[in-house]
């Protein structure tokens, strides 16, 4: 049977550029699980920046066309320069059906431009809410390319430092990743960051708690945002695939892959 090997890089700075693959990214606590929910919520793209002030300065189109501003400052809080922070309850009451989104934030979209940069050009989205989506996809690509799958999580501090809720979140990915691919009649191998993040599983009771043992989950209770870590919990919910590339007009992008998009 042919094989399909799966691993984990724990920050971005981990992964080996030189193999075949198709990376997941995973910022659980935010970034990724607001890119599913903005997608959700009707939105046609998002465009990722590493400084939303200057994006909007040199593109007098996007105040012109109502495109959105979601960023967050150093601590977490919504950026004085956006419209909106990645915060999951605030995006879900937030009116974006037929809106471009410029984002940024600490972790998720750093980790997002730092692969596409390093030249990896395989890269899906993923977080709960399309967890059995994302992986489906994700193996079927690598499949197609004779590859092999890497969840990449965002990390903390810039990338420079492991999440727990990350990591915790990459061993729930790599369950329908096995599942898929044992249905696609591949064997799953997991080398020893796949393994290690699959045994965080069986240290928590739940979810709902190791997301609030994490220091994410820390920084949610300290800016107020609780709700964030219960939400970034809920488990399969969107069939959203959003996967990163580029354009000439806006540079790195993501777009919903699934084409099903729910008001």
């Amino acid at each position: 049977m042919e094989e399909m090997k799966f691993e984990v890089a724990f920050m971005p700075k981990e992964i080996n550029t030189k193999q075949n693959q198709v990376c997941v990214l995973v910022d659980v606590l935010r970034a990724t699980s607001a890119i599913v929910t903005m997608f959700e919520k009707g939105c046609t793209e998002i465009i990722l920046t590493e400084d939303e002030k200057k994006a909007v300065a040199e593109r007098s189109d996007y105040l012109r066309d109502g495109t959105l501003i979601c960023a967050e400052d150093h601590d977490g809080n919504i950026s004085p320069y956006a419209q909106f922070s990645p915060s999951l309850s605030s995006i879900r009451s937030f009116s974006m059906a037929g809106k471009r989104v410029v984002m940024r934030t600490t972790n998720g979209t750093l980790a997002g431009l730092t692969l596409w940069k390093s030249g990896i050009k395989e890269i899906f989205i993923g977080c709960l809410h399309n967890a059995k989506a994302v992986m489906e996809k994700a193996v079927s690509r690598a499949k197609e390319l004779k590859g092999s799958v890497t969840i990449v999580c965002a990390g903390r501090e810039n990338g420079q430092i492991a999440a727990l809720d990350d990591v915790y979140c990459a061993g729930v990915l790599l369950q329908y990743g096995e599942e898929t691919a044992r249905s696609q009649r591949l064997s799953p191998i997991l080398k020893d960051s796949a393994k290690m993040s699959r045994h965080l599983l069986s240290i928590y009771p739940n979810t709902v708690q190791a997301f609030e043992d994490s220091g994410s989950g820390e920084t949610m209770r300290r800016i107020n945002c609780r709700e964030d870590i219960r939400l970034s919990t809920e488990e399969n919910i969107s069939k959203c695939v959003p996967k990163i590339y580029f354009s000439k007009t806006d540079g790195i992008k993501v777009k919903n892959m699934s084409g099903v998009i729910l008001q």
